[in-house]
Formats: C-alpha cells, structure tokens, sequence
C-alpha cells in the first residue's frame, strides 16, 4: 500500500456489504443549508490553529479527484468478462455491477454477473471457477478481498485468465497478508491516493477535518471502528491519526465493531448506551450510511434530542442519508467516492491488463458532501460531478 497522503500524514468502500453476510442493503445533524447548527464542543486547552484543517477541508470539498485516462490500447474485441459482485442484494455491489457490465457493452463484451451473495456457501469461489469454466477472458470482482475467495483466484491465475480487482484487496495488502499477488492488476484510483487502502484512509482523514473545524477545534467524538473489515481499517486509521494533530480534540470512545454485531443489535445498543454516557459528544462517524439506517445511529440521536447538538459523518451518500443530512436530522456529512466511477475503471483496466499494459491511474476519490455543498437532488444518491463515462467512451473509440 501506498504511503501516500495529502503530503500530512501517513498512507489512506465502498462495498462494505460484501463482509456483512445476509444482513439488508447498503444504505448527527447540525448541518443545514444555511450552515445555523454547528455544534462548538467546550476546551479547556488552548486555541488549536484550525488553518490547516479548514485548508484540508476546502480541498476534501473541492474533491480528490484526477482526470480519466484520455487514450487507451485498442480493446479486443469479443471479450468472454465475467463481474463477480459481492452482493447483489446490496446497492453498494449491484450498482458498481450494473456500471461495469454497461461499459462492457459498450465494447461489444459478453458481460455476465455472478451474484457473491456475500459469499454465502462458498459464493465467491464458485462464482470464479464457473467463470473459468466458461472460459472467461477476464474476471472483474467487485468488493471481494483475495483470501475471501483464495483457491477461485489461484485457479484462474492457473487458468491464465485476467482478474482485475475493483474495491477488493489483494493477497499482498499489508491489512490481508495472505500470500502472493493473485490479481493481474487492482484498479488504481489517483496519483495523491493510489489504492482502495489509500482512498479509505484519506475518508478516514475527511471525517476528522470536517469534525474539527465544525466543532471549531473542540471535538468530542464517538469512534465506530469497523475491524473486520479491511477498508474499515484503513478509514479508521485515517481518522485517528489526523484527529490526534488536534490537540484540543479528543476521541471520547471508540466502538470496535463486527459484522455480526451490525445484524443482532448489538452495535444499535452500544451506539445508544455511549451518546448517554457522553453527554459532551459532539461528533461521531461511521463507515456506512447503511448502517446509519439500519442500526439506528440516525435514530439514537433524534431520540436524545441532538440533532442539533452532535454531528455524524457517514460515507457513501445514499439517498435516505442525504435526506437526513438536508433536513439537519441525524446525519450532518458524508465522505463518498463514486462507485460507479470505479466499475468504469475496472473495465479499462481490463483493456489494458489484455493488452499486456499497466493499470494507469483512473482518477476517482473521496470528496465530502454536506448540507451546504455538492448534495444530491432529493431522491438521488451520490455521484462524483465528473462526465467520466463520455471521457472513458472517448478514450475507447467508442463514443
């Protein structure tokens, strides 16, 4: 993994779902279109310089985004790709699928979608192997980390098949550590935050420079640390490490979570039992919107009546988040990159994998939406303000 950063700090999902199992789809509040309800947290410290912070956040606004790439090999033609998602049941899989098989299409490729189902009953490997069975070309999977699906993946490296991995960690990932690359290539995002670690990290990082200045350096901040899974482990790491250069703000508790407590409430509990024990907090985060809705943070706070009074930031820019964020009801901010964007990425990395070239950078990233800059339209989920699909059709020849 890289150790890149925004030149301030040490190395940086989507797809969550993909670790969570069976449970449902992917789916704070002092936000609001004229910015009224911050939520200012108490010091007894000295004043922090929020200079730094607000500069960061400026550009976390502006987005962390590169160009496309403009040119691209010649694309084979009649390509045998197969999509394994992680779950289809999810909007965080089926979406980025759906994306990925419509840029296929537009090269005149077979696309065919296997759905992981979180990798149920050994999901993710059968998906690979009937992918190798019908004599696949290339194999994209999206949201399925290497050891989540080890023997499917050695078997088509055997197979001399190209196994481009968007949103999915290779064997060689310093948070997987499980052996050699078996990708030909993972979908590289810009040259400031190469890989998906990068990227979550600089999430991580995002969540903290909008708690700080919004608290005007007083942070009090519930910590929710998705350990289990490996990008939740980047973002967490993001977040603690640029919280700490705020020395007037402190991390009150950190909530350590698996996907097991997303679906039996025990996350719900602890979430609801840490905003009593700290009436202080003034902030907290999240690595899903999803679980925003789904276990309740959204409700815990309109419930204790601190909407106004503590800000949550969640991730992915779903619509019934957005909402929450706009109406100042339990979400103040999120820190999305464009999925879509990435299933696009992965089928020109595809290209160039076939033609026996690098992946190059496909410039998607983290940008941070609140009630006051970039939401979506009501009803609409996120998506990054970039026409990446006309630019990919044009650098394919196909537009």
């Amino acid at each position: 993994m890289s150790n890149c950063t925004r030149g301030r700090s040490r190395p940086r999902i989507i797809l969550l779902w993909a670790a969570l199992g069976t449970i449902s789809v992917l789916l704070g509040a002092c936000s609001s279109g004229n910015a009224a309800s911050t939520p200012s947290g108490s010091s007894g410290g000295a004043a922090v310089n929020l200079a730094p912070f607000e500069k960061a956040l400026q550009a976390d606004y502006k987005g962390h985004f590169a160009a496309p790439p403009t040119t691209a090999p010649p694309h084979k033609q009649g390509v045998n790709l197969w999509i394994i998602s992680c779950g289809q049941a999810s909007e965080g899989c089926s979406q980025p699928v759906a994306n990925a098989q419509e840029a296929a299409g537009k090269l005149g490729w077979k696309a065919t979608v296997f759905d992981g189902n979180f990798g149920i009953g050994d999901a993710y490997n059968s998906g690979i192997r009937q992918a190798i069975a019908d004599h696949a070309q290339a194999i994209i999977t999206i949201g399925v980390n290497c050891n989540q699906a080890k023997s499917g993946y050695q078997a088509a490296k055997a197979a001399g098949i190209a196994v481009v991995g968007a949103d999915s960690y290779d064997c060689t990932d310093p948070q997987v550590n499980d052996g050699p690359n078996l990708f030909s290539a993972t979908v590289m995002f810009t040259p400031q935050f190469p890989t998906a670690g990068d990227n979550e990290y600089e999430a991580g990082v995002a969540k903290a420079d909008w708690i700080i200045v919004h608290t005007k350096g007083n942070a009090q901040a519930i910590d929710t640390d998705f350990a289990g899974l490996t990008g939740g482990v980047y973002l967490n790491q993001g977040f603690v490490h640029e919280m700490a250069k705020c020395k007037t703000c402190k991390i009150l508790k950190t909530i350590a979570f698996s996907p097991q407590d997303t679906s039996d409430g025990t996350l719900k509990s602890e979430f609801a039992s840490a905003l009593a024990q700290y009436p202080q907090a003034n902030a907290a985060i999240n690595i899903s919107d999803g679980i925003i809705i789904q276990d309740g943070f959204a409700q815990a706070i309109q419930s204790a009546g601190r909407t106004k009074t503590l800000a949550l930031v969640g991730t992915e820019g779903y619509a019934p988040n957005i909402s929450l964020i706009r109406n100042q009801d339990g979400e103040s901010a999120d820190t999305p990159f464009d999925s879509n964007w990435l299933a696009w990425g992965a089928v020109d990395t595809v290209i160039r994998v076939l033609d026996h070239d690098p992946a190059v950078y496909e410039g998607m990233g983290v940008q941070v939406i609140d009630a006051t800059h970039d939401l979506p339209a009501a009803g609409q989920n996120y998506s990054a303000p970039v026409n990446y699909q006309a630019l990919y059709e044009k650098a394919w020849g196909v537009s």
